[in-house]
Order: C-alpha cells, then structure tokens, then sequence
C-alpha cells in the first residue's frame, strides 16, 4: 500500500483542499453514477432510519444533506460514504429514549437527539486532533461482528410491528417478538400485503436485477399502490407530509444535565461508529492502493455528526453498504460525495411530497433489508475453527445485545473485547528452546521444543522465550513459566537463559517480580542470563541483573557458546558453535 502523502499547514486538516486542485475530470462521470446510486439508495433509508432513531422522516433527508458534504471536505477515503445508518440509528433511540423517558413533548426527544449527535461528532473531533484513531482497534473483529449481528437482529425485530400494523413494540429483541405474538389480533392485513409484499420484491429485484436501486424501486413502487388504491382509507400508516426546504441551523434547546447525561452514549457511538467507519475506509483503501488517516477520519465523522447536529437531525457514521454500492458505480473520489450533496438538495426542495404517501410497513421492510445481511451466524461460526476464544466473545456479544439489550449489550460487548485482550495479555504464548540445525543451509536455529522435538537441549540450562512485554497482568506466570521449566529439566539447572527478544517493555511490577525471582534463584544456585535484549530495556538488566554484563549477550547462540565454555572449562568450545557476525540474530 502506498504510503500516505505529508500534507503541511492547514491543509492536512482540510483534504478537499488538496485532492480538489488536481482533479481529474475523467473521474467526474464515474463520480456522477457513484453519487446517484447512492441518492437512490440513501433517500428512502434516510427517512427509513430516522424511523428507527425515533425522529421525522425529514430529518434523515437532513442527515443525508449536510453529513456527506462534511466527510467529503475533511475525510481521506476516496470511496467512504457517510450518512445515516441503521447502526447508530437505534443507538441514537436507545440513548435519548433512556432520558427522555419523564418527558411527553416530542420536542425534547428531539433536542436530545440532535444534541446527542453534536456531542458525538465533538468527542470525534476531540480523539482525532489527540490522535487517539488507535483506539479503533480495540475492540476486537469477533466481538464487534458479534455486536453488529445482535443489533441487526434487534433493529429487523423492531421493526416488525410495522409490518404486521401493530402498535405496541418491546424494549429488546425479544419484547418486540413478544409483542407481536401477544397482539396478533390487532393485525392489519392491509400493511401485511404492502409490508411483506415490500419485503419480497427487494429481496426479489435484489437477486434478478442486482446492479438496480431496489428500495428507490419499492418505495415508488409502494406509494403508486397506496395511491390508486386509496389505502390509507383502509388503515394503512404512511410518512404523512414532509416540510419542503432546507433546514436551519439551530442549537438544541436542552439543559446542562442533560449534556452531561448524553456523555456515556455519545462515548458509545464513537466506539462503535468509528469502528465500522474506519473498517469500511480501510477495506477500500486496501482495493484501491492508498492509505487513511485514521485521526484524521475522526475529525471528519466527528464534523459530518456536528453538521447533523445543527440541522436537527441524528447521529451518522460510515455505511459500509453504500460504500461497496458507490464503489461498484465507479467512484473515484469523494466529488460523487459532493454531487451527493447536490442531488439531496434537490429533494428537499422539490420533491418531498413524491413520499408523502410512503406506506410505514415498508420502511420497516427497507430497514429488515437493509440489515439483513448484518445478520452473519457463518461470521461468527468460523471463528470456532480459528480460536475457541474468539467464538465465545463474538457468542457473548450476540447474547448481550439480545437479552439485556443495545446500550447494556454494548457495554458487555466492549467488556468483552478488554477481557479478551487482558486475558491473552496475561497468559502469552511461551516456550522452552532448543538449536536446530539444518544441513542443507547449514543454518542454526532455536526453536520451540514442543513442536520441534528434534531440537536440541544442554544438560543444566534452560532456554526461555516469552512472546510478549511483560508487565503487572503476566510478570507471575512468566516467573511460574520460569519455575515450571526448571522443575521439568531432567538434570539440575545451573543458568536460566531468558530469550527477550519478543520483550518490548518492562514495567515497575514486573521488574520488583523478577527480582524476587532472581533473589528466589540465587538460593538455589541458578542464575539469570539474558540474550538479545532491546537497547532501551538497558536499565532493566542494571536493576535486575547486578549491572553483570557478563550474563547479558546479543543472541541466544553467543549465550549458548558461554554457558559450553564455562560449563566444559576443561576443553574449548566447538568451532561450529562459534558465533560470527552474520550468524548473531537468531530468528
């Protein structure tokens, strides 16, 4: 992958400054055919998703406005879009609903909700100027895969209701099941036909005609039926009017409680938001042979989610979907982001009332569409044959969402991911070493005696790599690992030689732990020697070691070479096991 091009001065913060100047025209039809199948597929799910966040239906159009034209100034992907999604959608619900819940003025869900979204898109900002986009990784791929497959099923089960034209709706992925089996005899036939109906024919146009935009098809599709048939005489629920014009910038009319009570969700959105966006960047950029700025697409999420904010909208992220459908169009760059912009502004002020008449049934269907395919238990299942591990996180992450719901299943998902990474932290891979020789290349090696039973031991030392730095959570099982081996040793061992090449840091736990091991050692008669230890771990060897230079060496073989000397004084080393200088690291 290419490297990423240093930018100086303010224009590393403002991408579109740089990419813009040398545009190249070529790509302007390819960006136009991106940008259009984008609006075809963003326009319905817009309003689709601002369902499921609990706001107006124009309000995602808003979303869909202001959020791309932000990501394609500040962002460094050429392929990401940015907009309204199901993910953070019912985030956003879950988090203002929480705290909205004394409150009978939908404008104060509202409020909040737009709040809510200033505040994640300032935490974004914050992080990216602190260069904290490392922080991406933490959450580990089978715990976020978990994650996103019980959210998706909680947002297709939320929606069912829709569909079936019940009102009552759960407070998790089995409330709403629930609710549906409990109030069947409240089923609308006429939003069963439109609303299964709806769902078939995307699955249906998905399969036959793929390169189609299926839900700008269905919802035209739904609303001429709607129309000629007079449905909403029947019962049917639809979107209703929709306020032509642009919105206006406004700041959320709510208080400093509740600012502060919006901080822990917008901290959650910016985990998991910036986790599928800075996925969905990098998976492109990998295709297509260039490097992101992670920080840097802090920054531009965070402004895309400011920008919602302001114009009262709801929280947005990187869509992974209408990312891959862009890129199949033939976007080149983040233009077709920009006539995005354009086409959406046309809409707002022309053609609102074309979905006036958008049955709600198949919203709902769009959304279970637009899951659906998030719902990936082969995902999760391959894990099995990986790490057993990595299984029962991505099990544990499902079964959190699903019973105890988003914000507490978040919670354990991420709990999850930390206890994963503390646990491997703690109980890293180790081995006993012996030299291997093959006679071929003539090459001299040391290698786990595990699965190199060939390899060769020396009566009286023990050979000892630990595969990770070591600090408070593994410095004891590194001295149990270092006591164990002595134990296993079939002769009395005189020299335990810690190969710490894999040892990156020490800190002041480890370091009181292994000189009370040293000191445990002592008693014994068996001392410590290190070989290829990082230079910057000098200190180290001073306070652990006695300041012996004698007992540290620059490979494990010029380790082995003093250990035959001393140990066999009476007779000199072999020539073999001399090390030379390009023979000094060793592998």
């Amino acid at each position: 992958m290419k490297e990423p091009t240093q930018t100086a001065g303010w224009r590393r913060f403002v991408p579109i400054s740089v990419w813009l100047a040398g545009y190249d025209k070529g790509f302007l039809v390819p960006d136009l055919i991106a940008a259009l199948t984008v609006w075809a597929l963003m326009v319905p799910e817009a309003m689709a998703y601002a369902s499921i966040a609990g706001m107006p239906p124009e309000t995602g159009l808003y979303a869909a406005l202001v959020a791309p034209i932000a990501y394609a100034v500040f962002g460094t992907s050429r392929q990401l879009n940015v907009g309204p999604s199901s993910t953070v959608a019912v985030l956003s619900f879950s988090i203002v609903g929480g705290l909205a819940a004394g409150s009978s003025d939908p404008s104060t869900f509202y409020a909040l909700t737009a709040g809510l979204a200033i505040l994640t898109g300032v935490f974004f900002i914050v992080a990216g100027l602190a260069k904290l986009g490392f922080l991406a990784d933490f959450m580990s791929k089978p715990v976020l895969d978990g994650f996103i497959v019980g959210l998706a099923m909680t947002i297709a089960a939320g929606q069912l209701h829709k569909l079936f034209g019940i009102e009552e709706t759960g407070d998790n992925f089995f409330g709403d099941l629930l609710a549906i089996v409990q109030n069947l005899d409240e089923t609308l036939l006429v939003a069963v036909v439109i609303g299964f109906g709806s769902l078939a024919l995307l699955f249906l146009l998905e399969k036959v005609m793929p390169r189609i935009p299926a839900a700008l098809v269905v919802t035209f599709v739904a609303i001429g039926v709607t129309s000629i048939f007079d449905l909403t005489a029947e019962g049917l629920h639809v979107i209703g009017e929709i306020p032509a014009g642009l919105p206006s910038l406004e700041w959320p009319d709510i208080t400093l409680d509740q600012w502060v009570g919006l901080i822990p969700g917008a901290i959650a959105i910016v985990v998991v938001g910036f986790a599928e966006s800075v996925a969905a960047a990098r998976t492109y950029a990998r295709k297509h042979d260039y490097d992101i700025d992670a920080n840097q697409e802090m920054i531009a999420v965070g402004a895309a989610n400011t920008a919602t904010g302001l114009v009262g909208a709801f929280v947005v992220d990187g869509s992974l979907s209408k990312t891959a459908a862009a890129d199949s169009a033939g976007q080149k760059t983040q233009m077709a982001s920009v006539i995005l912009f354009a086409a959406v502004f046309i809409t707002i002020l022309f053609f609102t009332w074309i979905f006036e008449l958008l049955p709600e049934a198949t919203l709902g269907a769009i959304v279970i569409h637009a899951v659906w395919h998030l719902i990936d238990f082969h995902k999760i299942g391959r894990y099995w044959s990986v790490r057993g591990d990595d299984f029962w996180a991505g099990f544990a992450a499902v079964a959190g969402v699903l019973v105890f719901g988003i914000l507490l299943g978040l919670i354990i998902a991420i709990a999850v991911s930390f206890t994963l990474l503390l646990a491997r932290a703690a109980r890293p891979r180790w081995a006993i070493l012996g030299r291997t020789h093959d006679e071929a290349s003539d090459d001299v090696s040391f290698q786990d005696v595990s699965t190199h039973p060939e390899a060769e031991t020396f009566p009286g030392l023990v050979i000892i790599r630990f595969e990770a730095d070591l600090f408070f959570a593994n410095a004891s099982v590194f001295a149990d690992h270092v006591r164990e081996a002595i134990e296993a040793s079939e002769v009395p061992v005189q020299v335990v030689l810690i190969d710490a090449e894999s040892i990156n840091d020490v800190d002041s736990t480890a370091l009181n732990v292994l000189r009370e091991l040293r000191a445990e050692l002592d008693l014994e008669g068996i001392e410590i020697w290190i070989a290829r230890l990082r230079s910057h771990l000098a200190e180290f060897v001073v306070r652990v070691n006695g300041a012996e230079p004698e007992h540290t060496y620059p490979s494990v073989r010029s380790a082995l070479v003093a250990f035959r000397a001393r140990s066999e004084a009476s007779s000199p080393a072999d020539d073999d096991d001399e090390p030379t200088a390009a023979e000094d690291d060793d592998g």
